[in-house]
């Protein structure tokens, strides 16, 4: 390749790889599981995403770096706003209830991610991407009824992967991500009315694999794998008689295999779908709180859940596509373990989005959903302090806008010329 090939790689690189790292430092997260990866995949509630719909797809199948031509980044940004209606409280003692509603216990949250991908030659792709795969916050009013059991909670994850990709042939490419997760995890609460706090933060390995399939022109069938992430927080509890104190913990956060069909039906028209398996059951209960002077543990009781979607695009012109998508998701949390912390149940998916190409190079993506939360879902809380029970409608708004920008159009080791060698 020539000095200038070289040079420009090497920039574009260090450019991709800065705009990451900034997204890391501001990531924020909001609900258990982070879906809100890509406003490609959010206008059609993430149906065919695992077969590639934009350089986002790399999320949950790292193969679909080889339908991104050339050397690109794609940066997401995405708002998510919750609803949760709290009513019906009843608590023993009975004299909890006097302190009043919980409130809206959902927080407003910012979910970055960002995206790089670079074709070094004709059938090899290499990237990178930042992502908080999974987060939580909410918070109480203090004090309320159930300040004893449940005040603020707080997960927050990055994760950040470097990824390859190789087309086989015309049919079958294949791809996978190896990085690095890093979790931390916040929860307090008033017991008797002391102040307790729970907090921890670790370090874990993580892997994605994924293979795209295309049988014949028009259908593309996208199979994606993201890996179990073992968090083994190290931290400290904090409990106001006492002081503080070192703990550890052990947080099995869920692997997770996604399907997606991107199926041609007119030039303009495509059908989308996508299934999305996740082991929740990996989540210990309880999850024991080493070293805790309370003797503290954490009943998360989580089983395996699932998501279905089906969607739609269509291109209205070379610089104009919109698309919508409607789905299903299985909540992970059983009726015995939700609470306040996180008040989670069945949802069903409405979206629509769209994507419009300003030049040859540059494009802006749109999407939004709206979550129908199934109402009036019980949950309850219990410890040595208390109990509660009350009766939970929720609801969530997410918007989201991605930047894409192709950089280099062709292979960055194509058509380069030699180097100029001199004796």
């Amino acid at each position: 390749m020539s000095i200038r090939g070289l040079k420009t790689g090497v920039a574009t690189a260090a450019i991709m790889t800065c705009s990451c790292v900034m997204v890391v430092t501001s990531a924020q997260a909001g609900g258990f599981a982070l879906r809100e990866q890509s406003s490609v995949g959010q206008g059609a509630s993430f149906a065919g995403v695992a077969a590639g719909t934009s350089l986002s797809s790399v999320y949950w199948n790292p193969s679909t770096l080889t339908g991104v031509s050339g050397v690109n980044t794609e940066s997401v940004f995405t708002g998510v706003i919750p609803h949760t209606d709290v009513k019906d409280i009843q608590t023993t003692p009975a004299a909890y209830s006097g302190l009043g509603n919980p409130g809206d216990v959902g927080l407003d949250a910012f979910i970055p991610s960002s995206y790089s991908g670079m074709q070094l030659t004709e059938d090899l792709f290499v990237g990178l991407s930042v992502n908080a795969p999974f987060g939580m916050a909410t918070k109480a009013e203090n004090p309320s009824a159930t300040s004893f059991h449940a005040a603020t909670a707080e997960i927050f994850t990055t994760d950040v992967k470097a990824n390859v990709a190789y087309r086989i042939n015309k049919v079958f490419s294949v791809g996978f991500g190896v990085g690095a997760t890093y979790g931390k995890v916040r929860m307090t609460s008033a017991p008797g009315g002391n102040g307790l706090e729970l907090k921890g933060d670790a370090w874990a390995p993580t892997f994605s694999a994924g293979v795209t399939i295309t049988p014949f022109e028009g259908t593309i069938i996208g199979i994606g794998y993201r890996s179990e992430t073992q968090l083994d927080l190290d931290g400290t509890e904090y409990y106001s008689p006492l002081g503080r104190t070192p703990i550890t913990a052990d947080l099995d956060l869920p692997q997770s295999v996604t399907i997606g069909l991107r199926q041609t039906v007119t030039d303009r028209l495509t059908f989308l779908a996508g299934f999305e398996w996740a082991g929740w059951s990996s989540v210990k209960d309880p999850i024991i709180i080493q070293g805790s002077a309370l003797n503290n543990q954490l009943h998360l009781g989580y089983e395996d859940s699932w998501f279905a979607s089906v969607g739609g695009e269509y291109q209205f012109n070379d610089n104009l596509t919109v698309r919508s998508g409607l789905g299903f998701e299985k909540s992970p949390i059983p009726t015995e373990h939700r609470n306040l912390r996180l008040p989670d149940a069945d949802r069903v998916w409405a979206s629509f989005g769209a994507s419009y190409n300003v030049n040859d190079r540059f494009g802006i993506d749109v999407g939004y959903s709206h979550l129908f939360i199934k109402d009036d879902v019980s949950v309850s809380g219990s410890n040595a302090a208390g109990a509660y029970t009350a009766v939970a409608d929720s609801s969530a708004d997410i918007v989201s806008a991605s930047l894409r920008y192709q950089w280099q159009p062709e292979p960055l080791f194509e058509n380069d010329e030699p180097f100029d060698r001199q004796y």
